[in-house]
């Protein structure tokens, strides 16, 4: 048996900045990932504009210190990186805050126990149990959450309304003009007219070119995948392959039929399906569409939402952006009911349907993260309820 005070689930952006987080204040914490490097969608996930990174959280902050000192920031709206140095920069804020690490390693089973829980976990040393006073779900899909005895919801009844997926990836020999960001509809229509393709394959009308800052790489937010259940495993594995195909045919209709694009090769898809919207925890608040129209306030108060409600279709290929003002994060809304010592953090915490789709960029989710491991430390080491955490305690 191995003894932990926090088990954080889940190295996305969320997850590692409350590893960091509660590490930094003296607590013993395993982060665990099913991949070999942390970042989740910042560096596995390919997506490396750094939206929302107007959070003035120390982790965010040094992040992006470090990238700008090495040269690996600018690129898209000036807020993109390296995402091979987002990995190095991680681990080591990892390291250096005394946290352990396992790569390769996914989630079995959890249990009550006197105190807090029993979190299995499997990888090449088989099925492992381990003990935790507060444990935290950074999966992303609240896979843990749901096995603790969370509630949850998903889109506005069912799976079907989810957000559409995208399979993001790198390409390189980047044309001239693509220096920080562009639309590259057009082209992609020039070249399909020019293949005698229809243009409504085109998976996603607002696709765009994302330069890698300092390099003539860029990624490709292009791919869109209707229809698939985010919670069912044989359609997630439908999606990426439906990814991978749209990847290849739009590639090699833009290499091989617009002569602007003649040089470009493909690099790699992304080792992570970017799921836009799965479950979302019954928490002890519910942020609204309402809150972010509103631009409401709390008292509780984790981060400030500064992102539009951008929705990807969950059938079309249109993306709609819905102005709000900013908005608070409340730490409520990652208190599942009826759950102790659990806390859930990212895109699936407590929220509506709508709100959610401003609230999941991966700044917002690194300042829940932040708090979130200042929260659990602080309920330590004062040996007091999450529920019963102050303003002050959250960061």
């Amino acid at each position: 048996m191995r003894n932990y005070d926090v088990i954080v689930c889940g190295g996305g952006p969320s997850g590692v900045s409350a590893a960091i987080s509660a590490g930094r204040k003296g607590m013993k914490v395993l982060l665990f990932d099913k991949m070999n490097s942390l970042g989740g969608m910042w560096t596995n996930g390919f997506v490396c504009p750094l939206f929302d990174v107007e959070q003035d959280t120390p982790i965010i902050n040094e992040l992006v210190d470090e990238l700008k000192d090495s040269n690996n920031w600018g690129g898209f709206i000036g807020k993109s990186f390296n995402f091979e140095f987002m990995k190095y920069y991680l681990e080591n804020k990892c390291i250096d805050a005394g946290v352990d690490i396992l790569y390769d390693t996914v989630f079995s089973n959890i249990s009550k126990i006197d105190g807090g829980w029993k979190v299995i976990l499997n990888n090449v040393d088989g099925i492992v149990d381990y003990n935790c006073k507060i444990c935290i779900d950074a999966t992303g899909d609240a896979v843990v959450a749901d096995k603790a005895g969370a509630k949850w919801n998903i889109g506005e009844t069912d799976y079907t309304q989810c957000q559409a997926m995208t399979l993001m990836f790198l390409i390189g020999n980047i044309p001239e003009g693509y220096t920080s960001m562009k639309n590259c509809y057009n082209e992609l229509v020039i070249a399909y007219e020019n293949a005698g393709m229809n243009i409504d394959k085109i998976p996603f009308k607002v696709p765009y070119i994302i330069r890698i800052p300092n390099t003539n790489f860029a990624v490709v937010q292009l791919t869109h995948m209707y229809g698939y259940n985010p919670l069912d495993a044989a359609s997630k594995t439908k999606a990426v392959i439906e990814g991978r195909r749209q990847i290849i045919e739009v590639f090699s209709t833009l290499k091989n039929y617009n002569p602007i694009f003649k040089d470009i090769e493909i690099i790699s898809s992304a080792p992570l399906l970017g799921v836009r919207e799965s479950r979302r925890i019954v928490g002890e608040y519910e942020i609204t569409v309402q809150d972010a129209i509103n631009g409401s306030k709390f008292a509780d108060k984790t981060g400030e939402c500064h992102f539009n409600m951008d929705v990807h279709d969950a059938s079309g290929g249109d993306q709609h952006c819905t102005q709000i003002k900013r908005f608070d994060i409340p730490f409520r809304s990652f208190i599942p009911i009826g759950l102790e010592n659990f806390l859930v953090v990212g895109r699936c915490i407590s929220g509506d349907h709508k709100a959610m789709a401003a609230y999941r960029v991966t700044g917002d989710c690194s300042a829940m993260g932040d708090c979130a491991g200042n929260a659990a430390a602080n309920a330590i080491i004062k040996n007091k309820s999450l529920r019963d955490i102050t303003p002050d305690e959250l960061h």
